[in-house]
């Protein structure tokens, strides 16, 4: 980065810094990735390399999310939708409402998280990008859980997990498992529950990690679940 700057290449900076941001977020050191991205942010901007200005804009977007900073995540995925669309950055424009619909979401606005998530579809559908549609099915799937729909939670699930597999994408494929295991546990379906999280944390524990992009796909609630369903098992087997 000090050679970029040193010799003027401005698109080496803030390239280098968007880099450095997605690292430091990627190792939950969000104070120095929003600095990162924020610095690529205003460099882009400065010289109306649109492009690398949505890259900042969502990463800043999904740091905020990450810090429960909801207002400035919106915020930043708001800005990052609307340049989007204006310069027809449909790639950006998707990553822009899975980060809106989230949000969303997860601040229990369901009626907004459920517009951008069809819209994600139905551009996904479009653009024949089939890890966007993951994002919306994953995303409608959590979405219904959420609002007290788990039968139909789970065949939006179902639809994720063999995009994930069909990608080759392991950690999309314990999301998937996950969103699965919560839907079956809601309708009292024990043993379908537990396989799903117990496949989703395999699959976390073959990465050698313990968390995913989606922060409620982690290993220490996992393995809470599943060890409340051998509690309750134990408790409900005759003595």
């Amino acid at each position: 980065m000090n050679l970029a700057r040193a010799s003027g290449r401005g698109t080496g900076e803030w390239v280098a810094l968007t880099g450095l941001g997605n690292i430091h977020m990627l190792q939950g050191r969000y104070e120095q990735a929003a600095d990162h991205l924020g610095r690529a942010l205003r460099l882009a901007r400065a010289a109306g390399h649109h492009n690398s200005e949505l890259e900042a804009l969502v990463g800043l977007g999904i740091v905020h999310r990450r810090q429960g900073l909801y207002g400035q995540a919106a915020d930043h995925f708001q800005q990052a939708l609307r340049l989007a669309q204006a310069t027809g950055n449909r790639n950006g424009e998707q990553a822009a409402l899975t980060g809106l619909g989230t949000v969303h979401r997860i601040q229990g606005r369901y009626e907004q998280a459920n517009d951008y998530y069809q819209r994600l579809l139905d551009l996904a559908h479009q653009c024949g990008d089939r890890n966007w549609k993951f994002e919306a099915w994953q995303g409608l799937g959590r979405l219904l859980h959420a609002t007290g729909h788990p039968d139909a939670a789970l065949k939006h699930h179902h639809h994720a997990l063999p995009l994930a597999i069909e990608l080759d994408q392991p950690r999309d494929q314990a999301r998937a498992h996950n969103g699965l295991a919560h839907a079956h546990h809601a309708l009292h379906h024990s043993d379908q529950a537990r396989t799903h999280w117990q496949h989703a944390l395999d699959i976390l524990t073959r990465l050698g990690i313990d968390h995913t992009d989606d922060e409620e796909t982690n290993t220490p609630a996992i393995r809470t679940h599943l060890a409340n369903l051998r509690q309750h098992d134990e408790t409900a087997a005759p003595n």
